[in-house]
C-alpha cells in the first residue's frame, strides 16, 4: 500500500479497509551474522459483511419508520438477493430481490395488523461463493 519499510523486530502492519484488493508483503530477515532471507505473501483486504436489520415499525401514515428494511452496507452481492416475509402460518406475504426495496407492511393491498412477522433474507458474499441465510423476526406496532 505504499507506506514506508520497517526495521523493527516482529513489525506489524494495519491496512486500511477502505481499500481494499491484494497486497504483496515482502519481508527480509537479517540474521546477527548479515545473512538474509525474503518471504514474499499475498494479502488480501476484503470489506466486512455489515448490516442492520430492525425488529419493528410502524406503518401508520406518518413520516417515520413507514417500511420494513433491512440495510446491507458492505460485503454483500446486490445481484444475489432475496428477502420474504412469512405470516405465522408459513404463507409467503411479501418477497423481493431488491435490497433497496422496503415491505410497507401490507398484503393483497392491505395493512396487516399488529404482529409479530418471520423474515428470511438469502445472500451471496461479495468475495466468494458463500451463500448466507438469516433469519428473524418483525414487529408492526
Amino acid at each position: 500500500d505504499n507506506t514506508t519499510t520497517s526495521a523493527e523486530t516482529n513489525p506489524t502492519h494495519d491496512f486500511p479497509a477502505s481499500n481494499q484488493g491484494s497486497y504483496n508483503v515482502e519481508l527480509v530477515a537479517i540474521s546477527p551474522l548479515g545473512c538474509a532471507d525474503t518471504a514474499y505473501r499475498v494479502i488480501k483486504v476484503i470489506e466486512e459483511l455489515i448490516y442492520y436489520i430492525p425488529n419493528s415499525f410502524t406503518p401508520d401514515g406518518d413520516q417515520y419508520n413507514q417500511i420494513f428494511q433491512p440495510v446491507f452496507t458492505t460485503g454483500f452481492d446486490p445481484q444475489n438477493f432475496e428477502i420474504k416475509i412469512y405470516d405465522r402460518w408459513g404463507e409467503v406475504i411479501w418477497e423481493s430481490l431488491d435490497p433497496s426495496a422496503g415491505w410497507d407492511g401490507t398484503y393483497d393491498g392491505k395493512i396487516l395488523p399488529s404482529g409479530t412477522y418471520t423474515w428470511v433474507v438469502t445472500f451471496k458474499m461479495i468475495y466468494n461463493e458463500e451463500r448466507k441465510v438469516l433469519t428473524g423476526h418483525v414487529t408492526i406496532l
